[in-house]
């Protein structure tokens, strides 16, 4: 009995963080935070000026004691200044949360707020396998605009790196399977001399897609084809094709189809293009590819978090050569991958 209480009473600061488990299991609290921020629209009001809590809770119609609490909490999360009682913008708010901003990214915050929800059927798609929600196509136009402006706003500063990345000099037609945005083409397109884009998807998607082409008036080099990548073919005559971010939504047997489909899409000496949030090759992380395949268990029938060795091989599979990762600035999270038609 001595022994049991000498134990529970020792401390071994060599051990463990005590607090991992604790900050791990209230991640949501910070999320949360953010995305009730967002959606009152705190930090466009805050564009250029500097307000009290009681200021703010009239614009936003709102409790002043509620508003007073949530701005603490975004100044402790590092997203407002505080001086003598005014909150006012600091450089990562007014660079990523004011609407207007080229790098805006108040979209992607919208969309995690949406899946807020169906992340609390997690334990239940681990038991079954099946998604907890559909994809955003099959619920509404409003749905699927948060979901694809999220998706611009959050890549614009990925296509800034990858346009620098790669390097598609003397190429005439890069297609952009299941594109989205387009943001990726529109960057690669407005950096390469010649280069003419086809954004490849939905047409509730492509809707959305040529306001962005013109928001970049990009109308005269970059186009949109409807059509459904699982089911449709991707045309002929491309020396250059694009997939982004759409690999972890499928099983892979889709994505061996898919890049088959790519394959046979192309002219001979034609690039394939692939970025991707991709486990290692022995799948210990990193943590944000993995939380990614949690995603896809929620909201996909097939998808999980791949490995570039696994999409690699899969690539040489249907006949592409010359596969190489193409290392990317270190803030941002994904792989490239280039393979070559013989």
């Amino acid at each position: 009995m001595g022994e049991e209480k000498k134990q529970a009473g020792s401390w071994d600061s060599g051990g463990p963080d005590f607090m991992t488990v604790m900050k791990i299991a209230s991640s949501y609290w910070s999320s949360r935070v953010l995305h009730a921020a967002n959606r009152l629209d705190i930090f466009s009001k805050l564009d250029g000026r500097e307000a009290t809590a009681e200021e703010l809770a009239r614009h936003c119609n709102a409790d002043v004691r509620g508003i007073e609490i949530l701005l603490v909490a975004c100044t402790a999360l590092g997203l407002l200044n505080r001086r003598e009682g005014k909150y006012s913008n600091n450089e990562l708010s007014n660079t990523f949360l004011v609407k207007g901003r080229e790098r805006y990214q108040g979209g992607i915050v919208s969309m995690f707020d949406d899946w807020y929800i169906p992340w609390a059927g997690l334990s239940e798609s681990v038991v079954t396998g099946k998604p907890a929600v559909h994809k955003p196509h099959d619920i509404s136009n409003e749905a699927t605009r948060n979901y694809i402006m999220g998706m611009h706003y959050r890549g614009v500063g990925q296509a800034y790196l990858l346009a620098d990345t790669v390097d598609l000099k003397g190429r005439k037609q890069i297609l952009d399977i299941a594109g989205g945005p387009g943001t990726f083409t529109i960057f690669l397109c407005k950096k390469t001399p010649g280069l003419k884009g086809i954004v490849f998807d939905l047409p509730q998607t492509l809707k959305i897609t040529r306001e962005i082409i013109g928001m970049y008036h990009a109308q005269d080099q970059v186009t949109t084809m409807e059509g459904d990548y699982l089911k449709d073919s991707f045309g002929s005559g491309h020396d250059a094709v694009l997939l982004s971010s759409m690999m972890n939504q499928e099983s892979p047997e889709v994505n061996k189809k898919t890049f088959k489909k790519a394959f046979d899409s192309m002219v001979s000496g034609g690039v394939l293009l692939l970025q991707e949030q991709m486990l290692n090759a022995d799948k210990t992380g990193p943590a944000l590819s993995a939380l990614i395949g949690v995603n896809q268990l929620i909201h996909t029938p097939g998808g999980a978090a791949y490995s570039d060795k696994e999409i690699a091989g899969w690539l040489q599979e249907v006949g592409f050569r010359k596969v190489e990762f193409k290392p990317l600035a270190q803030q941002s999270p994904f792989t490239v991958l280039t393979a070559v038609k013989p």
